[in-house]
């Protein structure tokens, strides 16, 4: 049962209810739940070297993954890469392979944890919004474990489905309106469509927690991880997740202890990076960046308004944000394609550019020579386009 691996810290709970569960917040403290810890004991024994991510680290989670989302057993490919620490000139750089992952990219781990939490407590029907990868990653262990799902993405972003095909009880619905309005539109059309919206802050982040688990596993060195960002999920994720290993784990070391984020976002977009510039803690709607024609349509995200606060509270000192232009990218396109080509991961730069935009922003700051980097790639392999609109609707706003 769920309700008796996680609990509330805060108020030393360590069993809750059916509606706390579902929310993942403690009715007391309002306070994210999270898993009850067994008590410290060696990195070693926190690993099962014989599943991938997220399920690895069983003592970590809040669930354990049922079969159907277990096997196949992903981890993804981590390489050093000598080209890159050559033009950084840093200590150490690794890329860490999100795009060998079901989807291809990191939003498979946050997919698996709802998809099982959704199957653990019995709800046959949920709903996600995005811009794309995420709802392509619910869809996708939605259809393992035998789970409906209706997925709402911007029209404007429809190329970047990929080669998705009808299925029964897993419609996709491309809605025509601005960025901004999507999320309440799709909360609507889900609620009166009867698809229950599983999506609470807490359960997104245990997913991504497990990606910091594998850092501290291979890279258990690393100084600072970097990534291309738009709401900041997957950093509140990883922070989260080194924080409970750290906890964990009796012999806690090197990354457990001390890091920081280098974080990215394309300059027409960057929410975050402003924000974070200005000291600011708190945002409106009215200070999102979302423009009508982006670079990446995938990185336009009205979540920070629900993750600045928590960013503020949880990111570690020496966390920066910036904003990388479009010159920039498209100047360092051909180098990044070398560096991923080197160690052998492949990307299509027209259907996401997060990858280039990290690669090329690090580029452009300032770096200490002893600094060993964990870069996340994440992204869309290439694809031809031929089965996409064989599996959509479109919703009018």
């Amino acid at each position: 049962m769920i309700n008796d691996r996680i609990g509330c810290r805060s108020c030393n709970t360590f069993r809750v209810t059916d509606d706390e569960a579902l929310s993942y917040q403690c009715s007391t403290c309002q306070g994210l739940l999270s898993p009850v810890l067994r008590g410290p004991q060696p990195l070693s024994q926190l690993i099962n070297p014989s599943l991938g991510l997220p399920w690895r680290y069983p003592a970590l989670l809040p669930l354990p993954g049922p079969e159907a989302l277990v096997v196949p057993a992903v981890c993804p490919p981590t390489r050093r890469s000598a080209l890159l620490e050559t033009q950084l000139n840093v200590s150490e750089a690794w890329l860490i392979d999100c795009t060998k992952f079901g989807t291809g990219t990191f939003k498979d781990l946050e997919a698996a944890v709802v998809i099982a939490a959704a199957a653990a407590m019995s709800i046959p029907r949920i709903s996600v919004h995005s811009t794309g990868n995420t709802a392509l990653a619910y869809r996708h262990f939605a259809l393992r474990a035998g789970i409906g799902c209706a997925s709402y993405v911007p029209l404007q972003n429809a190329a970047k489905l990929g080669g998705i095909t009808r299925s029964e009880g897993h419609p996709i619905y491309l809605v025509d309106a601005e960025y901004a309005r999507v999320p309440s539109i799709a909360r609507t059309e889900a609620a009166h469509a009867g698809w229950h919206h599983m999506a609470p802050i807490g359960w997104k982040l245990e997913g991504k927690a497990a990606l910091a688990w594998w850092i501290a596993e291979v890279v258990p060195q690393a100084t600072a991880i970097a990534q291309t960002v738009a709401g900041g999920y997957g950093a509140l994720g990883y922070e989260t997740g080194f924080r409970r290993m750290q906890m964990a784990a009796s012999d806690p070391a090197g990354v457990l202890l001390s890091r920081r984020y280098l974080l990215f976002q394309p300059q027409d977009a960057c929410t975050l990076t402003r924000a974070w510039a200005r000291g600011a803690g708190r945002l409106d709607e009215d200070a999102l960046n979302l423009p009508p024609h982006p670079y990446e349509p995938t990185l336009q995200s009205s979540n920070p308004v629900a993750t600045l606060p928590r960013l503020r509270s949880l990111m570690p000192d020496g966390t920066q944000f910036t904003s990388v232009s479009r010159d920039t990218v498209e100047g360092a396109r051909s180098w990044v394609d070398a560096v991923l080509a080197d160690v052998g991961i492949e990307l299509d730069f027209a259907r996401e550019k997060s990858a280039y935009i990290e690669l090329a922003g690090l580029r452009e700051i300032s770096l200490p020579r002893s600094e060993k980097l964990a870069i996340i790639v994440s992204g869309s392999p290439p694809f031809d386009g031929s089965t996409r609109d064989n599996a959509t609707e479109i919703l009018r706003a």
